[in-house]
């Protein structure tokens, strides 16, 4: 069960994300916040997932999540083709929104239940926790840039192909 410190941040980061309107649904776990892909044909969410330490800290992780592998050899194929860098991309995102939080890498990999990630991790200042209103910012933010950035990669949008 994640430490309440943590499901504070989720459900802050829900109420918010769900405003903007750009999820098909979102839904508070233990845990994890889960926010479905719109207008996806295959299963693909992201995700904002509290990873308790056992000194007490922690990490926060915000991503795409997909067990669709087409799907994302499609939005690595629109990668490999444009030329450019997910950090690059996820960058103009975040610059839109006004985030001022530095740089966010990406990883990209498998996880071990097979599914595609691709995930960056919620800095916090050192003095910063989950209940910092400026966190919560900061999550909102990297977790709609996600959703603008990917949105535009490989299957992620509806086709435009006439029948």
């Amino acid at each position: 069960m994640a430490p309440s410190i943590y499901q504070h941040l989720i459900e802050a980061v829900a109420e918010r994300v769900k405003r903007a309107e750009v999820f098909e649904d979102v839904r508070c776990l233990d845990g994890a916040l889960r926010c479905q892909a719109r207008d996806v044909e295959s299963e693909a969410f992201y995700q904002l997932l509290a990873q308790p330490g056992n000194g007490g800290g922690g990490e926060v992780w915000i991503g795409l999540h997909t067990a669709d592998r087409w799907l994302s050899e499609s939005i690595e194929a629109d990668l490999l083709h444009s030329g450019d860098k997910m950090e690059e991309l996820l960058e103009e995102e975040l610059v839109e929104l006004d985030y001022d939080g530095g740089p966010v890498p990406i990883e990209h990999f498998r996880d071990d239940a097979k599914v595609y990630v691709f995930r960056s991790r919620l800095e916090m200042d050192e003095a910063g926790s989950p209940t910092d209103p400026a966190v919560t910012d900061r999550a909102v933010k990297i977790l709609l840039a996600y959703e603008a950035c990917f949105r535009q990669l490989g299957d992620m949008s509806p086709s435009d192909e006439l029948v």
